[in-house]
């Protein structure tokens, strides 16, 4: 009866020590998925702690004055997969804290996101001047114009 008892506390025990190995084993694969094939861990936004814990070289960009033109520059890092902190500093501008390896992703995509915002601003301004220009010719063609409007009418088909 005692040796009944015995083997009924063993296998339950080994039950729950295996299945609780398994579960570990299952989260501790879906980690590593995540790091290799997803790579969460070392990409995206963190926070300067985080990238000092790191122990790597650090590099500081350029100052950035516009919160536009720092939100582009994020969304564009994340879509590179770099590392990178967002500094703030006192006078209220900031500034992007990387890894030394990420520089030229960074720079280029920093160079893209201004080009395109300067790209932009001289489209509107181009195409504004050019409505402008467009709508004082038309009225410029209607003062112009000597003879009484004529309105046809409209017969019933």
């Amino acid at each position: 009866m005692m040796e009944e008892q015995g083997r009924g506390l063993i296998t339950g025990a080994l039950k729950k020590l295996l299945g609780w190995m398994f579960n570990t084993y299952k989260q501790g694969l879906y980690r590593l998925e995540d790091k290799i094939v997803h790579n969460k861990s070392e990409s995206g936004q963190k926070t300067v702690k985080q990238l000092v814990r790191k122990g790597r070289d650090l590099k500081l960009s350029e100052v950035i004055k516009n919160q536009e033109h720092l939100k582009d520059i994020c969304l564009e890092c994340k879509k590179q997969g770099i590392a990178f902190a967002v500094k703030k500093e006192q006078n209220g501008e900031c500034r992007l804290l990387y890894q030394r390896k990420d520089a030229d992703l960074v720079e280029t995509s920093i160079s893209n996101v201004l080009s395109n915002v300067i790209e932009k601003e001289n489209t509107e301004k181009r195409s504004l001047v050019e409505l402008l220009n467009r709508n004082k010719e038309l009225s410029n063609k209607e003062h112009n114009r000597n003879e009484p409007l004529v309105h046809r009418e409209v017969g019933a088909r």
